[in-house]
C-alpha cells in the first residue's frame, strides 16, 4: 500500500471537504491489495500468517531457551568464583570460619547488651578527661 501524508496540510474548510477527503483515505486504503475486511482474504492467506506466527513463536522459544541456559551458566560461575575467593581469603573451610564469626558477633552483642554501660561511662569519663588535660598540659 503506498503510504500517503493523511495529515490536512492544507486545510478542510468545510464538512463536505472533509468527507470527500475521509472517502478518498478509505477507497484508497481498500484498493490495496494487500489489505481489505478479513472475510474477503483468501484462506490460504490466513493459513499462511498462522504458520508464520507458530514459527516466530517457535523461534522466540529457542531463543528464550537459550537465554535460560546462559543464566544458568552465569550463576553457576558466579558462584565457583565466590566459593574460590572465600578459599582464597579465609584457607579451607571459609564457611565454617564465617559461620564462627558470625556467632562470635552474637554472643559479643548480647554481652554487650547485659553491661552497665553508665556505671562504665560514670567511671571512663573522668579518667579520659584527666588524661586529655594531662596531654594538654605537656
Amino acid at each position: 500500500m503506498p503510504k500517503r501524508d493523511t495529515t490536512l496540510s492544507e486545510g478542510l474548510d468545510t464538512d463536505v471537504q472533509l468527507q470527500a477527503h475521509l472517502a478518498a483515505l478509505e477507497a484508497e486504503t481498500y484498493s490495496a491489495s494487500d489489505s481489505g475486511p478479513p472475510e474477503t482474504r483468501p484462506f490460504q492467506r490466513v493459513r499462511d500468517d498462522l504458520d508464520h506466527v507458530r514459527d516466530e513463536i517457535e523461534n522466540l522459544r529457542s531463543r528464550l531457551s537459550l537465554v535460560k541456559q546462559q543464566a544458568v551458566i552465569v550463576a553457576r560461575s558466579n558462584l565457583e568464583w565466590a566459593d574460590a575467593s572465600a578459599h582464597d581469603q579465609l584457607g579451607t573451610y571459609p564457611w565454617a570460619k564465617l559461620v564462627g564469626a558470625m556467632a562470635a558477633t552474637a554472643v559479643g552483642a548480647r554481652v554487650l547488651r547485659h553491661i552497665p554501660v553508665s556505671a562504665i561511662a560514670t567511671v571512663a569519663i573522668p579518667l579520659i578527661v584527666a588524661r586529655l588535660e594531662a596531654k594538654s598540659r605537656r
